[in-house]
């Protein structure tokens, strides 16, 4: 059955890719997959040091948002007063759309490469905090009991305890972060850069390129999703007890 399901997602794809090379449509409005390629080909040196721009300020950005996502939560857990003044505050930040945020980056700190690393903090920010808070919250308190009973120390309860419980909610919440990582890192690009792939999709669209246009999305999309993979193989390295179970099921 699933080797069924990977042959039908396959031709689903191919028959996609077929009737879109021979669309009757003009090349200005929806270039034909040959020609994205070709596109690609002729511009690959000047794709390939825009992407690794971006991809460092992705990259950093995101582990940025893994520290500080994880720092908050374990304050907001370990100093329970301090989790009603920074929660709503953390909710709060996310309903300012990062339109709005960029800007106002960009005006504090200018237009430097650190700029991009911080908007792309901030959106990787909020999830992996959320999903952290709740692991810490969920941790069984009758488990803490028992290991409190047994005299076990700080470490103890934090190696044995807490961090193998909380760790999955952190991997998830940094799942969904490298997912936004890319994307953020194009769009502090807009605001102003010299380079990276959103100074390419700019320069694209201004000089109505639409097969640069689309070869451009096509490797943020790219990166996107091999950033996405990384981070959920590393996370089955690092929790093989997950992956154990999701096989028995």
């Amino acid at each position: 059955m699933k080797r069924f399901r990977n042959t039908a997602k396959w031709l689903v794809i191919a028959a996609v890719i077929l009737i879109w090379q021979f669309s009757s449509l003009p090349e200005y409005l929806l270039p034909r997959p040959s020609t994205i390629v070709n596109a690609i080909v002729e511009q690959w040196d000047v794709l390939l040091d825009h992407s690794i721009f971006t991809l460092g300020e992705a990259l950093t950005g995101l582990i940025l948002g893994l520290v500080f996502g994880t720092g908050i939560a374990s304050l907001m857990y370990f100093l329970k007063p301090l989790a009603g003044v920074l929660y709503p505050v953390l909710v709060l930040s996310q309903a300012i759309p990062i339109v709005a945020v960029a800007p106002l980056i960009v005006i504090w700190f200018g237009f430097g490469y650190w700029t991009k690393i911080g908007t792309v903090t901030f959106m990787c920010f909020f999830p992996i905090a959320v999903s952290s808070y709740e692991g810490f919250r969920t941790v069984d308190p009758e488990a803490l009991e028992l290991f409190k009973v047994m005299k076990a120390s700080r470490y103890q309860i934090m190696r044995f305890l807490i961090l193998p419980h909380t760790l999955p909610h952190i991997l998830s919440g940094l799942k969904i972060s490298s997912a936004y990582a890319v994307v953020g890192a194009v769009i502090a690009e807009w605001l102003g850069s010299e380079k990276g792939l959103g100074v390419y999709l700019i320069r694209a669209m201004n000089t109505f390129r639409a097969d640069r246009l689309f070869s451009s999305v096509i490797i943020i999309v790219f990166f996107s999703l091999l950033v996405f993979k990384t981070v959920d193989h590393i996370s089955k390295i690092i929790t093989p007890w997950l992956e154990e179970r999701r096989l028995r099921v």
